[in-house]
């Protein structure tokens, strides 16, 4: 697998991704804006795009904006894969600290993230929207420019 700079040809591919990925799919305009801006990234293999991920570098930290495995290779390891990729990426262009939020719910990506050596910094009351009014989001971080930080 590899993470590649997605083009705009790609676009149909990535919305498609984000509308069968699951129930919070980001809007089409705010995905073109990412794609425009150089920060979508694709993940493929030699036969599919199996997913996308946004991420926003700021100085040397970078915020993952939004990840998404297409629905058919969910379960099967991709979203780790898609992670290493990136932080391998993160690493080699000199960032220091990687931020991200995550559904308080959505244990299995927490998880995931804890496994690859992120911390819970804290927590953003309400800040997304769900089928029952609002969600809170953890906000988690790992620190790169420290010595013998997590990388798993």
């Amino acid at each position: 697998m590899q993470l590649v700079h997605a083009d705009p040809a790609s676009i149909e591919r990535v919305l498609q991704i984000d509308l069968g990925a699951g129930p919070h799919a980001w809007p089409e305009s705010a995905l073109r804006r990412a794609l425009n801006a150089g920060e979508l990234l694709l993940a493929i293999t030699d036969v599919a795009t199996v997913g996308f991920l946004v991420s926003q570098p700021v100085l040397d930290e970078t915020t993952l904006m939004h990840l998404a495995v297409a629905r058919e290779y969910q379960r099967q390891g991709w979203g780790r894969q898609m992670m290493q990729g990136w932080l391998a990426q993160q690493r080699l262009s000199g960032q220091q600290r990687l931020l991200l939020e995550v559904r308080r719910s959505n244990q299995a990506a927490i998880s995931l993230y804890r496994s690859l050596g992120f911390d819970t910094l804290g927590q953003r009351r309400g800040y997304y929207v769900s089928t029952d009014g609002v969600e809170d989001a953890l906000v988690m971080a790992l620190d790169l420019g420290l010595e013998g930080s997590a990388y798993r």
